[in-house]
């Protein structure tokens, strides 16, 4: 598989290798300023990242349009520096960070999917039994949602969900990875937190989830949410 050369002005998640396959994994956000063989400047993370975190290692990834698929793609590298006066434009500085490229690129696990919170206002809505979810977090390889404890999830069990992205609608089974219980001081002590892995195979709702998520992020950022 050829895969796309990154370029400049393209958005990055980045997660730190000892954190990757936590499931709480803090995915930091950034923009490509340039490339160089193996060395990547970027900008400030967003949470920032110290000069106490030089020399880690990390995961890059990034998400790449191939025919009528959204794929997630990453790569290993190691934060070798901190520049404080990056210089991006005439006149402007800015901090900037320099990866090291330690691998090739290679389809990121769902763990890798960028996530995000569809708004209230969002097109994109998943029903488990004809019944509205309140969704937290989607991405390509899965969700969290809120719901009554009416119904109680199992951790292992395979759910069928009706996902509505506009007016598409897809069937999509997933399997239950954690059910989490409110806190002791929470308000509302009859819901439950659940997360899922979909498991699919199917492109067009790969490529319409992958564009809806895409479209939220630019919608985010552009309102100064993200």
């Amino acid at each position: 598989m050829k895969i796309p050369q990154l370029k400049a002005g393209e958005r990055l998640d980045i997660v730190l290798e000892n954190e990757l396959h936590q499931s709480n994994a803090h995915y930091l956000k950034a923009a490509l300023y340039d490339v160089e063989k193996d060395m990547f400047t970027i900008s400030q993370t967003s949470p920032a990242l110290g000069r106490h975190f030089l020399n880690r290692r990390l995961r890059v990834t990034y998400l790449v349009r191939m025919g009528n698929r959204v794929l997630r793609f990453g790569f290993a590298g190691r934060l070798v520096d901190l520049i404080s006066d990056y210089e991006i434009a005439s006149g402007k500085t800015v901090e900037a960070l320099r990866i090291k490229k330690d691998g090739q690129a290679e389809p990121a696990d769902f763990r890798m999917y960028f996530r995000v919170k569809p708004p209230s206002a969002s097109d994109v809505c998943l029903f488990w039994e004809e019944e509205k979810v309140s969704l937290l977090d989607i991405s390509i390889g899965g969700a969290k949602f809120s719901y009554p404890k009416s119904y109680r999830f199992q951790t292992g069990e395979t759910v069928t969900f009706r996902l509505l992205i506009d007016k598409a609608v897809f069937d999509v089974e997933a399997r239950v990875r954690t059910v989490r219980e409110p806190q002791a001081d929470a308000a509302n002590k009859h819901i439950q937190f659940v997360s899922v892995e979909f498991h699919h195979g199917d492109p067009k709702m790969e490529a319409t989830l992958g564009k809806a998520i895409m479209d939220i992020e630019r919608a985010l950022l552009s309102d100064g949410k993200m």
